[in-house]
């Protein structure tokens, strides 16, 4: 395990995109491809970051990452992961805060986002950074079919 203080929260690019991937497949997120990602990235409401760990002098790697949007006052917490072997050391809150930061200067007024009712840690990672059940969505994921809950929380 790194040192969370190894760890910079940075503008995701275009040239990025590859490295989601294999960190959305070991974190169990859906890949949108790469056309998607390089769509999201060139729109305005459209933000992200990603968290960028120093592995040795000059090696670098993403060890996580947001993708999020603002839609009026509203945040739009798309998704969120980091690597397993780099949980556990407050990068998530890093990412997370970051987040809150940039919808904040977008003049957003809360977050929502919606989360596997399976996932357990994820679900108790958002309830210790305030997020509160708002509401379900019905067979919202696919691979397997399962509802979702529905998060919010005031910025």
């Amino acid at each position: 395990m790194k040192p969370a203080n190894l760890v910079q929260i940075a503008a995701m690019t275009v040239q990025d995109i590859l490295d989601l991937e294999p960190l959305e497949s070991i974190t169990h997120l859906s890949f949108w491809g790469t056309e998607h990602y390089t769509r999201f990235l060139e729109q305005q409401e459209y933000f992200s970051r990603q968290a960028v760990a120093t592995l040795a002098p000059g090696v670098t790697r993403m060890v996580g990452f947001f993708l999020a949007r603002a839609i009026l006052e509203n945040l739009e917490l798309l998704k969120i992961g980091v690597y397993p072997e780099f949980q556990n050391l407050g990068i998530g809150t890093r990412l997370l805060n970051a987040a809150f930061d940039e919808g904040l200067k977008r003049g957003c007024l809360r977050c929502f986002l919606e989360v596997r009712k399976s996932n357990e840690a994820a679900i108790k990672f958002y309830h210790n950074h305030q997020f509160n059940i708002a509401g379900e969505r019905i067979n919202y994921y696919t691979g397997p079919v399962e509802d979702a809950w529905i998060m919010e929380r005031w910025l």
